[in-house]
């Protein structure tokens, strides 16, 4: 189903990290530091930690955020984020805004645990590892040191990651969102279609469905097949949001509009949401929302928002 969600300003998801942006979570100040004195900022209740795949030898860094407030009655949802470098500043801090509210306005959903997924180092992205990490790989061939490598990053996720956080919190299994912007949308469409119980929330900003000459459509008929008979074993929502300038007639520049329209994200988006939805699957809930006034890059931030959202909203009846 389309809907056009309330206008979005992307300065409010900038707003809620702004000053928040950190490689680590830096030591308190000590006690004889004078008034005045800059310190390094910190995330309350956010660690992190540089930590190595025993099956793959790969290193991601991961930060996360415990939740706050009681724990409801299913369990603490969990917000996968990746991109973390970049993301979970923002998310984290969004998180805790929500947990905030009064607890008659949150209506008992709980907050979540938040989870940043990223690549060691102090930059926002490293853009060599994440087309390496977020990429599917091409049919018939094993990942390389360029690309391919979605289905290490989702083993690390299912066999160390969420175990680890199932030991330390009450987490609702039926609860679970996978987020990711640009490639990191290519990653969780691929981890739908491919492994659709690992997560019951997928949400895909601006998803690079152009890579390897659109792959990933035709990895969407492959799922459509396997799947076609009922009983199906998942019950999944897809959130997909696309920013209204990534359409190419309406790119600012003739170069960009170009780009634009070679990759054809606009449309194949569209036809993927359309297919899905015409399938009328009980397990699998889609919702295409347009962003006015945004471009690619400009579409995380509020997606962000939409996600945990999502994240956080109440157990669905799927009938």
């Amino acid at each position: 189903m389309r809907s056009a969600p309330t206008p979005r300003r992307a300065a409010l998801a900038a707003a809620a990290a702004a000053g928040l942006w950190l490689a680590g979570c830096a030591s308190p100040a000590r006690p004889t530091e004078e008034l005045g004195t800059e310190r390094p900022a910190r995330l309350p209740g956010a660690t992190w930690r540089d930590w190595t795949d025993p099956a793959s030898g790969l290193t991601w860094r991961v930060w996360m955020q415990a939740p706050e407030g009681p724990t409801p009655p299913t369990g603490h949802p969990v917000l996968y984020v990746l991109d973390g470098n970049a993301c979970f500043a923002i998310a984290a801090q969004l998180a805790r805004n929500s947990a905030s509210r009064p607890a008659d306005l949150r209506q008992g959903q709980g907050s979540a645990v938040v989870v940043g997924l990223g690549h060691p180092g102090d930059a926002s992205y490293d853009q060599a590892a994440r087309q390496r990490d977020y990429t599917p790989p091409a049919p018939g061939q094993s990942p390389t040191a360029q690309a391919g490598g979605a289905e290490r990053l989702l083993d690390f996720i299912a066999h160390q990651v969420h175990p680890y956080l199932a030991q330390r919190f009450a987490i609702d299994p039926q609860r679970q969102t996978l987020f990711g912007h640009s490639f990191g949308g290519l990653l969780v469409l691929h981890a739908l279609f491919t492994r659709p119980q690992q997560f019951t929330r997928y949400a895909a900003a601006s998803p690079s469905v152009w890579w390897n000459q659109g792959q990933i459509m035709e990895t969407a008929q492959a799922f459509m097949q396997r799947y076609g008979q009922a009983p199906r074993s998942f019950q999944a929502q897809l959130q997909l949001r696309l920013g209204a300038l990534e359409r190419a007639e309406m790119a600012p520049s003739t170069g960009r509009s170009a780009v634009l329209q070679e990759r054809r994200m606009w449309q194949r988006i569209h036809q993927l949401s359309d297919e899905l939805t015409a399938l009328h699957w009980p397990e699998l809930q889609v919702q295409l929302g347009m962003l006015p006034g945004l471009d690619h890059g400009a579409v995380m931030a509020p997606a962000l928002i939409d996600a945990l959202a999502l994240a956080q909203s109440p157990r669905r009846t799927f009938s």
